[in-house]
């Protein structure tokens, strides 16, 4: 728990107390203390179902918050598949409505009652409770299973369409969109129902329809502006951004790379070890650099830059692999090789890599 969940304890106790237009008393902040308090009980329980959902699926969960807007769930995400995110994130509404039913059970069989002519202080604020607690998990529910980032229904959107498209960020584009337009829907819907209904919005209805926006608006454009971010790092080729190469043994003269770059095309030359390994690289135009009296007797061996074992990548890498390659190789090496079906296709500058992610 963050301090910021007392606050907003307070807060919501002030505005459950005086809802409706409602007299601030004792009495009142009191039911409107237990209200916001079952409130909060209700969101951890939400989250309990997310963290349970993810373990489930063998995920380790690293935490569950409850925040001055509410709760989250953190767990480990590498690997995520679009059946573990949607099941996951569904779990949450799902065991809200859960919490209804049972809240609801001891109403419905008649085990607590609310005599209107013989009220009894404590099967008063018991039969509140319980009431509240149905009407609570249920609107939990509904609002969490709206289609659209940042709630529950968001991410099972998101699922759907990273599942049929195989692309996880347009998923998220998409239900952040749908984020954006719940936002605004809600809040006309909060200000607009209590004219429809005869009446002017109070603060309790503009309190809710602030609290609304502020929360959905943020977490949808931050959701956009990723997801924006990744679908171009999803379009990047290395096709397109690699330098052409040809590969050499090492024992191959720089007259012969000469004239197999000029008959090829390629701007790079890839030293091969003898065990058929990348063993360095350098730019065809350092060729330039080698006197042309000493072309034939000068080998690749002694005018290569060396690179370190392993420092290779698949052509078909998207931008997601391109990254983890410039986390490890940054420092390590200039280039990294492209391989294309088992053969050396190009080389990749992690400078010009590095410059087409940002």
């Amino acid at each position: 728990m963050q301090p910021s969940t007392l606050l907003m304890v307070l807060i919501l106790a002030l505005l459950f107390s005086t809802a409706g237009g409602g007299e601030l008393n004792r009495r009142s902040f009191s039911m409107g203390v237990l209200f916001a308090l079952l409130l909060f009980v209700s969101v951890f329980l939400h989250e309990l179902a997310h963290a349970a959902t993810a373990k489930g699926f063998g995920r380790t969960v690293n935490e569950v918050v409850l925040t001055l807007w509410g709760g989250h769930t953190s767990f480990d995400a590498r690997g995520l598949t679009p059946k573990v995110a949607g099941v996951t994130a569904i779990a949450g509404p799902l065991a809200n409505l859960v919490v209804a039913l049972l809240a609801a059970l001891p109403i419905w069989l008649g085990w607590v009652e609310l005599d209107l002519l013989d009220r009894v202080a404590g099967d008063i604020w018991l039969y509140a409770a319980l009431q509240w607690l149905v009407w609570t998990n249920v609107l939990l529910a509904i609002f969490n299973a709206l289609p659209g980032i940042p709630m529950d229904g968001g991410r099972v959107v998101e699922s759907i369409v990273w599942a049929s498209t195989g692309s996880r960020f347009r998923g998220m584009y998409i239900a952040a969109w749908c984020g954006r337009v719940i936002a605004i829907g809600l809040v006309i819907y909060a200000v607009a129902a209590p004219l429809v209904q005869g009446r002017t919005p109070g603060l309790f209805d503009i309190a809710w329809a602030a609290l609304i926006f502020m929360v959905l608006w943020p977490a949808a454009s931050q959701a956009i502006k990723v997801s924006q971010a990744m679908l171009a790092r999803e379009s990047i080729s290395l096709r397109q951004l690699m330098v052409p190469a040809v590969a050499l043994p090492h024992t191959a003269s720089a007259a012969q790379a000469a004239t197999v770059a000029r008959d090829t095309g390629a701007g790079e030359i890839i030293v091969v070890s003898p065990d058929g390994h990348a063993a360095g690289h350098f730019p065809v135009t350092l060729l330039n650099a080698v006197p042309e009296s000493d072309f034939e007797q000068t080998r690749l061996v002694s005018v290569t830059m060396p690179l370190p074992r392993g420092a290779t990548i698949s052509i078909d890498a998207t931008g997601e692999a391109l990254v983890q390659a410039l986390n490890e190789w940054w420092g390590k090496a200039d280039v990294l090789v492209v391989i294309d079906a088992g053969g050396f296709a190009g080389v990749l500058r992690l400078a010009d890599a590095m410059k087409a992610l940002q």
